[in-house]
């Protein structure tokens, strides 16, 4: 069951929705309207900002050290 993100065209509240089944009627949470429109959402993901070691040992693709913490 996807989270959706919505904006109501009424009064602007953005807002997400639980969404089951394929034409659900969505209302705005703020003032009840059913003006809303679907916002594009982007998948996200959280990875860090740390590098990922190679599978040769060394410590990353942008160094030739054997270990991380002496280059980033």
């Amino acid at each position: 069951m996807p989270i959706f993100e919505y904006k109501c065209d009424e009064c602007d509240e953005e807002f997400e929705k639980l969404v089951m089944g394929p034409n659900p009627e969505i209302e705005c949470l703020k003032c009840g309207s059913k003006k809303v429109t679907k916002k594009f959402s982007v998948f996200g993901v959280s990875g860090g900002d740390k590098p990922v070691p190679s599978s040769e040992g060394s410590g990353c693709s942008s160094c030739s050290s054997s270990s991380c913490s002496t280059c980033h």
